[in-house]
């Protein structure tokens, strides 16, 4: 699941008691030690599951030994995290591609293939870039930057079009906007900041849009101008979008943007934003089958059922494993989530004392993998374990089922994104969307999340969070619950994360919002959080497999029963702006 935080996140404020710090190339080299926590260790394995597993044929039932054996393979530290881009999310796609292929299933990606290749280049700014304002040569990442591709812009005056709000843009005619640079004054609200490093027109004549940034916004910068992968959209606007800080704000227009009137003019700029972009050396791509439905009438139709094969790749340098899993799991129990916790001296004397007694039977292991065995390998492997079930029964559901692994979901949602922009079956014939996003783990000792209100929630043997899943269908949300009951799968199903306004924004975190601001019914299937959740310990020595399996096998059912309705999911609730911002 995407993070509100750094994803690079790592538990690096210990004392140096608590690490054993080596570095990454050691890391990289040295197998690891079998090295468990058996208190950590969720479900109901009486002893510690094994650091490494030998795979096994899987069979067409969903089962758990078959999630362990995928798993085990698709989290393990060979693939270096899956980050999109990389050769570890490359080889990754590679083995899903395999065994639907291997199963059966019918490619539906690219040119009769499995692959959906996004279209992404890795992004380089060129460090001599200028923006000079009033004669005054303003700072590269102090007091402006910039995303998108290059520009040029000589002597053009800046015209002040008013706030950008929720609500969108002020209106800008083609004679103010002819020959200048637009500006738009943005409050510190994390979501419009989004949506203007994105997909934002310049408007109609202007030489290019500038986004004026309040003090707290600073941030933007840094992100913006960070080298690495982003989509390029050959359909999406060509401009770039310049940012400035309060201080440069000042040099343009002699006031700050909370005095700006609309209309107001600045001094001239001149600027020169020069950005590289490269081909990466490994496509990041979704993954797309389909099982043809057994209803001639029907097979047309699609329940799609998704999930995300990426993860955030590699630590900059090693630290001690148990370190971090000690730690975390007192300190920061949903894990980057609580990057704004550094323990007490209370909570560090316990740290130490845990560890000096790990110490005792275990060695110390260096770590910089982030396997992502629950985020998101769980979810995939649930996805691929129930293609596998799907394909192996005599009467098929009388729609089509269509499978989508999605890339880069971690980066932003691009995957999803780029799939429902360009789906590869027409989008209205998609009557459902399943997302598995986080399912191996949500036992009692989990902090799954918290309420609207702040209360902290936590798992149990028969937990599972949803979300979404009565936001644009009630009958979606309907004969889920039906499913469960009926076919006795008895979960207790968490509804607290889908409140409206909740804080964590999760509805607007994961792959199935990119469905459902095109008003398809989506529901959100997830075991929620925990102290493991975007750091070095998500390995697959941590997944509660039995609790897995009892989610794939709902899933499951809920798939067919989805596919074999006489109706599709009827859209009774609000309906969304796909071009709009979301908002829990």
């Amino acid at each position: 699941m995407i993070s509100l935080v750094s994803r690079r996140f790592v538990a690096l404020a210990l004392a140096p008691l608590c690490f054993a710090v080596a570095s990454p190339a050691s890391a990289q080299d040295a197998p690891k030690k079998q090295s468990v926590d058996a208190g950590m260790n969720a479900g109901v394995n009486s002893t510690p599951l094994p650091l490494k597993l030998a795979p096994r044929p899987t069979t067409g039932a969903i089962t758990s030994q078959d999630l362990m054996t995928r798993l085990y393979i698709f989290a393990d530290d060979s693939l270096a995290g899956r980050d999109v881009g990389t050769e570890g999310h490359y080889k990754a796609t590679t083995y899903i591609a395999g065994e639907l292929k291997r199963l059966g299933l019918k490619p539906m990606g690219d040119s009769g293939t499995f692959f959906q290749t996004l279209p992404l280049k890795s992004r380089q700014v060129d460090r001599l870039s200028s923006f000079v304002a009033g004669g005054t040569n303003l700072a590269l990442g102090q007091a402006w930057g910039f995303s998108g591709p290059s520009l040029t812009v000589d002597d053009a005056e800046v015209f002040f079009a008013g706030p950008l709000t929720e609500e969108g843009m002020p209106p800008v005619t083609p004679e103010q906007a002819k020959g200048r640079v637009v500006a738009y004054s943005i409050t510190n609200n994390p979501a419009l900041q989004r949506a203007v490093v994105g997909r934002i027109d310049a408007p109609a004549g202007s030489l290019g849009v500038l986004f004026l940034l309040p003090a707290q916004a600073r941030g933007v910068l840094n992100y913006v101008l960070q080298g690495g992968l982003a989509p390029v959209d050959p359909n999406a606007p060509a401009d770039s979008r310049l940012f400035v800080t309060d201080s440069a704000t000042m040099r343009i227009f002699g006031n700050g943007m909370n005095l700006l009137v609309p209309g107001a003019l600045g001094a001239k700029v001149n600027i020169k934003a020069v950005v590289d972009m490269q081909t990466p050396a490994f496509p990041a791509r979704n993954v797309v089958a389909m099982i043809p439905g057994s209803d001639p009438k029907l097979a047309t139709q699609y329940v799609a059922i998704g999930a995300h094969s990426d993860h955030v790749g590699t630590a900059r340098r090693a630290i001690d494993h148990d370190s971090v899993l000690v730690f975390n799991r007192i300190v920061r129990p949903a894990g980057a989530e609580n990057s704004d916790k550094f323990g007490s001296a209370e909570q560090f004397a316990t740290i130490n004392a845990e560890l000096a007694e790990l110490r005792k039977t275990k060695p110390s292991r260096s770590d910089s993998i982030f396997n992502g065995a629950d985020d998101d390998g769980s979810g995939s492997m649930a996805v691929l374990e129930i293609a596998e079930y799907l394909a192996t029964q005599k009467t098929k559901p009388k729609r089509s089922t269509l499978f989508v692994w999605h890339a880069g979901e971690e980066k932003g949602l691009w995957g999803s994104a780029h799939f429902t922009e360009y789906p590869t079956v027409p989008r209205e014939s998609i009557v459902a969307q399943l997302n598995m996003d986080m399912v191996g783990r949500g036992s009692a000792t989990d902090q799954t999340g918290m309420s609207a209100e702040g209360k902290e929630l936590r798992g149990g043997p028969d937990y599972l969070q949803l979300v979404g899943s009565r936001r644009l269908s009630t009958e979606l949300g309907d004969l889920v619950e039906q499913v469960n009951r009926t076919k006795q799968h008895n979960f207790t199903f968490d509804y607290a994360m889908d409140a409206n306004g909740h804080p964590m924004n999760i509805y607007c975190r994961s792959d199935h919002y990119e469905y459902a601001k095109w008003n398809i019914p989506v529901t959100f299937f997830t075991t929620g959080g925990h102290s493991a959740y975007h750091q070095l310990t998500d390995e697959p020595q941590y997944i509660d497999y039995p609790h897995m399996q009892r989610v794939s096998r709902l899933v499951a059912d809920i798939a067919m029963a989805v596919g074999n309705a006489a109706g599709r999911p009827k859209v009774d609730g609000a309906k969304m702006d796909p071009r709009g911002s979301c908002k829990q």
